[in-house]
């Protein structure tokens, strides 16, 4: 028998944006800043996940590759 999906996440994406000053991140807050204040940094793109109940799963990778981001995000 197959055991019921635990969690299940389709599509998931995550953009960080890259703020020049720390000042930057308030005016964008506040609607003020240009585009050209800041860089986007995709995170995460398209990911798709499935645990079943009762597995254990691990998730491995590089530093800065989105493990940390990923579980954030689910819990």
């Amino acid at each position: 028998m197959e055991k019921e999906i635990a969690i299940r996440v389709r599509n998931l994406s995550k953009m960080y944006k890259l703020y020049r000053k720390q000042s930057d991140r308030l005016k964008d807050a506040l609607g003020l800043l240009k585009k050209d204040r800041y860089t986007e940094s995709m995170a995460l793109s398209h990911v798709d996940l499935e645990i079943r109940r009762g597995e254990t799963v691990g998730i491995i990778g590089t530093n800065g590759s989105g493990k940390s981001t990923i579980l954030k995000i689910i819990t």
